[in-house]
């Protein structure tokens, strides 16, 4: 009995040992568990200092700018987009500085030509969060540009990198589906509605 126990024992840890030194299948894909909260970055406390592009343990950032285009003015020359706010209309497209030094804020003409309206967005395959053009938009524009963790790209660490290293502490947690605050506060729960009706 002791001797057939060793020989299963010695069977499973030369098992084990394969396994875990075996180089990993080719068609293995990581697949990550469903999470019930993600981060986000408070627009209100975002002082746009550059660590979301490098905290980050993402190569390049989950961190993206947007531009909200309810806030937008569609200016021809933006401060998120162009430093030199002098420059002709002519020439901002092929002679103006660019702000994002990776050429990421898209500028496309929306109407009116030369002096028109533009839209302005974010190439985020460029993009690396480092927020200088929110930084721009936000001082001297109408602060439509701000900063977003992308939950697609995010790894949604259990302690984010990010939220460590902000110095503003604009870095939340928040939970991906609704949460009733209220919960057993009324004793509603064993109620149901349907249709506008209670049954």
């Amino acid at each position: 009995m002791r001797i057939a126990g060793y020989a299963v024992g010695s069977a499973t840890l030369a098992g084990a040992t394969v396994r875990i030194f075996s180089p990993p299948a080719e068609e293995a894909e990581f697949i990550p568990q469903a999470r019930r909260f993600a981060w986000q970055i408070d627009p209100e406390k975002c002082r746009y200092c550059g660590l979301c592009e490098t905290a980050c343990v993402r190569k390049p950032s989950a961190v993206k700018a947007v531009n909200d285009p309810k806030k937008c003015s569609n200016c021809v020359v933006c401060y998120g987009h162009i430093s030199d706010s002098k420059i002709e209309s002519a020439k901002i497209d092929s002679d103006g500085e660019r702000v994002c030094p990776y050429d990421a804020v898209q500028r496309k003409n929306f109407s009116g030509g030369l002096d028109g309206l533009f839209l302005y967005s974010h190439d985020h395959a460029a993009c690396t969060g480092c927020g200088k053009c929110v930084e721009a938009c936000n001082v001297h524009g109408t602060g439509s540009m701000f900063l977003a963790i992308r939950p697609d790209l995010c790894l949604g660490c259990n302690e984010c990198a990010i939220a460590v290293a902000c110095p503003h502490d604009a870095i939340e947690r928040i939970p991906r589906e609704p949460v009733d605050d209220f919960l057993g506060v009324y004793g509603l729960e064993d109620l149901y509605w349907m249709d506008g009706g209670q049954y």
